[in-house]
């Protein structure tokens, strides 16, 4: 159905007590049919997608939560890359602006998108929006930090970790069949998150960190395990792979036993609480 125009016309006395009678007024409307299928961010549903938390921070990864966002469900591919390599800034007519730019489009779904946040020197609150071909979303805020730092979660509660050689750390049901062994005192280990902040050299959004280059977090990073402050070793970002840190941690030697709480903290901000690491000797 398109557009409706609608003429209204009325007469009234002209009160000047002439002889020319009534006269008539008219006036016209257009209406539009209402907009279907808009996309629609949910009340704070933007947020870090490791973590879960409101906050997020250039070059992250965030998670957008809402409906109608898209009309198909995927994840990016590789014929969705430029020929520099270059990360997507659409993906099946999705697009997404964080502060007025462009973000890069990894997932899409009709109530989740996923994307990496660009650049920006920004802090503060800043307006995300979601485009598809159905239109564009009313803009939802976030604060953007200088850090917004969370692990990726295994199992919903525990931090993504492994050894050097990249096995798995975790109890032995956590993925089933014993792939995961719990880490031990002394063990180095690392921990794999978002939203660790600027790095040194800086390395811009929307492409991989180049293999050749160590892009060490610029602030300093602390970890505890179990309440007891873990040594770190290193934190950086991944080479290969676009927003993602590994931060490299000794277990501590008088780490006890159990589902140990894990929390990092870099530029004053602190990862979400009720993340664990588990521990046997």
């Amino acid at each position: 159905m398109g557009n409706v125009t609608l003429y209204v016309a009325g007469n009234a006395a002209n009160g000047d007590g002439g002889t020319g009678g009534d006269r008539i007024y008219t006036a016209s409307y257009t209406l539009s049919p209402a907009a279907t299928n808009v996309p629609t961010i949910s009340a704070n549903g933007v947020f870090n997608a490791a973590g879960f938390q409101p906050g997020i921070a250039s070059g992250s990864w965030v998670a957008i939560g809402g409906t109608n966002l898209s009309s198909t469900t995927r994840q990016w591919a590789a014929g969705d890359f430029t020929g520099t390599g270059g990360f997507p800034t659409s993906l099946d007519g999705v697009s997404v602006t964080i502060d007025g730019i462009p973000a890069y489009v990894e997932y899409v779904s009709p109530t989740q998108v996923n994307v990496q946040a660009p650049t920006d020197a920004s802090t503060g609150p800043v307006a995300v929006v979601v485009t598809n071909s159905n239109g564009t979303s009313q803009a939802a805020a976030v604060t953007l930090q200088a850090a917004s730092p969370a692990f990726f979660l295994w199992g919903g509660q525990y931090a993504a970790a492994t050894r050097p050689d990249y096995s798995f750390v975790g109890s032995p049901t956590l993925f089933g069949g014993g792939v995961a062994t719990p880490a031990k005192p002394g063990d180095t280990l690392i921990l794999w998150g978002t939203g660790f902040g600027a790095t040194n050299p800086a390395v811009p959004a929307g492409q991989n960190t180049p293999s050749d280059t160590l892009a060490s977090v610029a602030n300093p990073v602390t970890v505890t395990i179990g309440s007891i402050s873990a040594q770190v070793l290193g934190a950086a970002l991944t080479p290969g792979n676009g927003g993602v840190y590994q931060i490299a941690v000794q277990v501590p030697v008088n780490a006890p036993n159990g589902d140990l709480p894990v929390v990092v903290q870099v530029a004053g901000v602190q990862s979400p609480a009720g993340v664990y690491l588990t521990v046997q000797q």
